[in-house]
């Protein structure tokens, strides 16, 4: 009898600091470190600003709606918001190239000085040519991925656009910039509905 009661002692004295560090850590989640874990990190929406969407409209923003826009759809959560922004996201940045001038025959009529002319050619014309073209890439796909989840599109001015998304040159937004963005683009798209009229596709 004696045994036993020592044992349980044991093993609830054992088990008293695992309960506290739980406790602790359920209180003061790990900042994420990796991408992985940056690409799975999620926000207490109560944490996460909603971005300033009012704002005097002007032909020239009007004129470019193509560009800054926001979504929204009714009876969304925050975290359905958030999932659905991330895969987008994830389709949008895997659909770009880089190669311009794929012309394999180059090779095969002028040899290696084909190729290496050819290399410095794309290079050139993605220089020129790639970020302005990335970007309309990532504009075009994310709105029809959007679309496709039953989000409308809402024009914002250039100013407010600019404080809660990113665009993607030839280079890329790393995880610990761009996922807290897309965690404020998730509280927009799950937020209020708008009182102005969707833009559509």
């Amino acid at each position: 009898m004696k045994l036993t009661i020592l044992a349980a002692g044991v093993l609830c004295a054992a088990a008293a600091p695992a309960i506290a560090q739980d406790a602790a850590g359920g209180a003061a989640p790990a900042t994420p470190k990796t991408d992985v874990e940056w690409r799975e990190w999620a926000p207490d929406p109560a944490a996460v600003e909603l971005p300033n969407l009012t704002f005097a409209e002007t032909p020239e923003d009007v004129g470019d709606y193509q560009k800054y826009y926001y979504f929204n759809r009714a009876d969304t959560s925050f975290a359905e918001a958030l999932t659905d922004i991330r895969q987008c996201d994830s389709y949008a940045r895997g659909l770009f190239g880089g190669d311009y001038y794929p012309n394999p025959g180059t090779t095969a009529m002028y040899g290696l000085g084909g190729a290496i002319g050819g290399a410095i050619g794309g290079a050139i014309a993605s220089a020129i040519y790639g970020s302005a073209e990335e970007r309309r890439k990532r504009r075009v796909n994310m709105r029809r991925c959007m679309w496709f989840k039953g989000y409308d599109r809402y024009g914002l001015s250039k100013d407010l656009w600019e404080k809660f998304n990113f665009e993607e040159g030839n280079g890329k937004v790393e995880e610990p910039k761009r996922q807290p963005l897309l965690a404020r683009q998730a509280r927009a798209a799950s937020g209020p509905r708008p009182a102005a009229e969707a833009l559509g596709l």
